[in-house]
């Protein structure tokens, strides 16, 4: 079962469905606490480390599509899911 987190928004967050901005997000985040002295140099290297196993994941997988030629719907390069209007009181 996939870990629950939230997101810098509050939003709750499955990890194995993160976007690439998500990525870059939490990248970022971690880059923030470091220079507020709140996060550790361990963080992010594991961090980053998995992300880039995430990354090399994603580029195996477009390589595989192209070499079968098909075209592939890999989540985390999926726009975002357009909230749906509300309606104006």
């Amino acid at each position: 079962m996939a870990k629950k987190t939230q997101s810098p928004n509050g939003n709750p967050r499955v990890m194995s469905q993160l976007t690439l901005n998500e990525l870059r997000g939490i990248l970022s985040d971690e880059i923030y606490k470091i220079r507020a002295g709140k996060g550790t140099a361990a963080s992010v290297n594991a961090i980053s480390n998995a992300s880039g196993k995430i990354l090399s994941s994603i580029k195996l997988e477009l390589e595989y599509y192209k070499l079968i030629g098909k075209t592939p719907s890999i989540k985390a390069m999926l726009p975002p899911e357009e909230e749906p209007e509300q309606p104006s009181a």
